[in-house]
């Protein structure tokens, strides 16, 4: 266990300018820098996307799962004729439309291979990422006191903490969580669009999760509530956990693609609004227009915040308060250079 990850939860005594500067970069329903009905406009559009992604990413997963299969039944199917042996009677097996079918096939395949590739990463990538999987075990941890701590929670019965996370083949994050955080492998989850990965990163494949807990579908897909409650099978397979913390990786700049994904996880119809949540979520391309896309994220997320009762508190303005490192980066060094990235991370904690 990392003791330094331990502080104990500190007494709500501030001093007044402290409180003031902490309450800017806080988010709650009583914020007076909105109009009511503007925020009502904000929070039913966002519900209105997530409800619209929603019916979108319902059955996604299978779908590409079974376009996949078909894809890949009719590359063996060509790649068998092109495997034929020529002779004089069959001096070209496969048509001129059929090579140029494979090769598209082929491009496709190679489009949905895993990409992640820890080999390429520098030095100050590795440990970055070191640093932001040590502030996830520690935020954890964090939620767990403040909620049985909460005068709210008289009746509290310390629960296990399940954790998401998006991971690739190395299972970098998972590993940090069982071997530092010590956590237990049935509390990690993942979910990954890449069969391959989902492979690797289970026991059968040489991992450190249980089958069960590695989902072969995005994010959104996986962590997508049924729109029937009476149904919970029509959701996605990672639905009807609760969660004590959820990080993202966006894979690229494309901030919108984190909004989704912190839609579909925290927009639900039933939820504990007494218990903390520690979001976190990473970029590429870290010093592009970085500002503006975590501007966007956090609106979001207050939104959401604000739909559970709740408020977002910005972690990394002190991050000592919650047991993480002063020295700890919001962008760091990338693989190959590619312009850093961005990591970043939230409380969602019931309002007081």
């Amino acid at each position: 266990m990392v003791s330094s990850l331990q502080p104990m939860i500190p007494q709500r005594k501030h001093d007044t300018k402290l409180l003031e500067g902490r309450e800017r970069r806080s988010s709650s329903h009583n914020d007076g820098d909105e109009s009511c009905s503007s925020k009502k406009s904000s929070e039913e559009s966002l519900l209105a996307s997530e409800e619209s992604a929603r019916q979108i990413r319902s059955g996604q997963a299978k779908q590409r799962l079974e376009k996949a299969v078909r894809r890949e039944d009719r590359i063996a199917e060509l790649e068998q004729k092109a495997a034929l042996p020529r002779n004089e009677e069959h001096e070209n097996i496969m048509s001129e439309a059929e090579v140029a079918e494979m090769k598209g096939l082929l491009k496709v395949r190679e489009n949905f291979e895993e990409q992640y590739d820890p080999l390429t990463f520098t030095k100050e990538h590795l440990e970055f990422k070191a640093m932001h999987n040590d502030a996830l075990i520690a935020l954890v941890r964090y939620c767990e006191r403040a909620q049985s701590s909460s005068s709210l929670q008289q009746q509290y019965t310390k629960e296990v903490s399940n954790i998401f996370v998006l991971d690739g083949p190395d299972g970098g994050t998972t590993s940090a969580l069982i071997d530092r955080g010590e956590f237990d492998a049935n509390q990690c989850f993942v979910a990954n669009r890449h069969i391959l990965t989902c492979d690797a990163l289970k026991l059968s494949g040489g991992g450190r999760l249980l089958e069960k807990n590695v989902v072969h579908a995005t994010a959104a897909e996986a962590l997508t509530m049924a729109a029937d409650s009476a149904n919970p099978g029509e959701g996605g397979a990672l639905s009807n956990i609760d969660f004590r913390a959820y990080y993202f990786d966006g894979c690229g700049g494309f901030y919108p693609h984190i909004i989704n994904m912190l839609s579909a996880a925290l927009i639900r119809k039933k939820f504990n609004v007494d218990k903390p949540i520690a979001v976190g979520y990473s970029l590429l391309g870290g010093n592009k227009n970085v500002v503006e896309k975590e501007l966007a994220v956090s609106r979001a997320l207050t939104i959401i915040a604000r739909n559970r009762g709740m408020r977002m508190v910005h972690v990394l303005d002190d991050p000592v308060t919650y047991g993480i490192s002063a020295d700890i980066k919001k962008i760091g060094g990338s693989e190959g250079g590619g312009g850093g990235t961005f990591t970043t991370w939230h409380i969602l904690e019931p309002e007081r």
